[in-house]
């Protein structure tokens, strides 16, 4: 299924990318939610009738994929984002990877960076350079979304249904948040690195913004770490562990979001707290690296982007 907002210059492309799958016995709800665009005259001029579209008014990503989690009728549910697209063999690789892991609750694959106009993103590491977990994912999917969205993800229906879908009272990594008590249901397969699943389309904006308010990482957070049912498959000292890290890889993730927007100020309060709760070598060493940055260059400092050692 496909949520879709304002995408009417992508998302006959990801239709098209959708038809054109080897595997051929799907379906695909279009959620236009709310779209104030050609979006929903695009998918209702498609004359297949694999591709079928609801309509709502704008409620959030959450609500777009749960409504069309609510409508599936086959085993197995993408959810795929409407300026995405699928390699012609993803759904097949998935669908086999699947059949042939009964007690997997998802599959999922690798994936390549575009731009806006369909060229590749630049400087991306090879795909043989992608490294994920495999099999009982739950702390590493805790501690880091090692997904980057549900594009390159095919996840049973009745599992996801049973997990309740997506928690929509959520504005942030929301997906992040599914995919842990999804995680906690059943094992993660990944099917290797070649060929690769989707192209992940990247964009500027939306999702930084969130990012950099801290209340939004907070939502998640609480989400996460107050799930009593999470909670329960660790011992005690090893989730104590694992949630201050998870609060420091988040508030790294606020800072370094706020530093990039010149917000320097909370950049290096969120930051500084990172270190506090789980300092490591590389994070401290980027610390001083944007405080220097700072106060040398300060045009600089609004160009750098660092890599987390996680």
């Amino acid at each position: 299924m496909v949520p879709a907002y304002n995408i009417a210059a992508y998302i006959d492309d990801c239709m098209d990318s959708i038809l054109s799958q080897h595997f051929t016995d799907l379906e695909c709800w279009v959620v236009d939610d709310g779209s104030t665009d050609a979006t929903a005259a695009r998918v209702q001029a498609r004359t297949d009738p694999r591709i079928k579209l609801i309509r709502q008014a704008n409620a959030g990503v959450s609500e777009a994929r749960n409504a069309g989690l609510a409508q599936a009728r086959g085993r197995y549910v993408m959810f795929l984002d409407g300026d995405d697209l699928l390699h012609p063999q993803a759904l097949g690789r998935l669908v086999a990877s699947l059949d042939a892991h009964p007690a997997a609750a998802a599959t999922f694959g690798t994936l390549v960076k575009i731009l806006q106009d369909g060229r590749l993103f630049p400087g991306q590491k090879a795909l043989a350079h992608h490294r994920y977990p495999s099999g009982n994912v739950l702390a590493q999917m805790i501690e880091e979304n090692f997904l980057a969205n549900g594009g390159h993800v095919l996840v049973r229906t009745a599992a996801a249904r049973t997990v309740g879908g997506f928690d929509e009272a959520l504005r942030l990594s929301e997906d992040w948040e599914f995919w842990c008590r999804l995680a906690a249901s059943g094992e993660f397969v990944f099917i290797g690195n070649e060929p690769e699943v989707f192209y992940l389309r990247v964009h500027q904006g939306s999702a930084a913004g969130m990012a950099s308010d801290w209340t939004n990482h907070q939502a998640s957070l609480n989400a996460v770490l107050g799930n009593a049912g999470l909670r329960d498959r660790f011992e005690a000292g090893a989730w104590q562990r694992l949630e201050r890290r998870v609060r420091a890889s988040h508030m790294w993730e606020a800072g370094r979001v706020n530093f990039t927007k010149r917000r320097f100020a909370p950049a290096r309060h969120l930051m500084f707290r990172s270190l506090l709760l789980h300092p490591r070598g590389k994070r401290v060493a980027l610390f001083m690296l944007a405080q220097a940055s700072q106060i040398l260059n300060r045009p600089l400092a609004s160009r750098l982007r660092f890599a987390d050692d996680d």
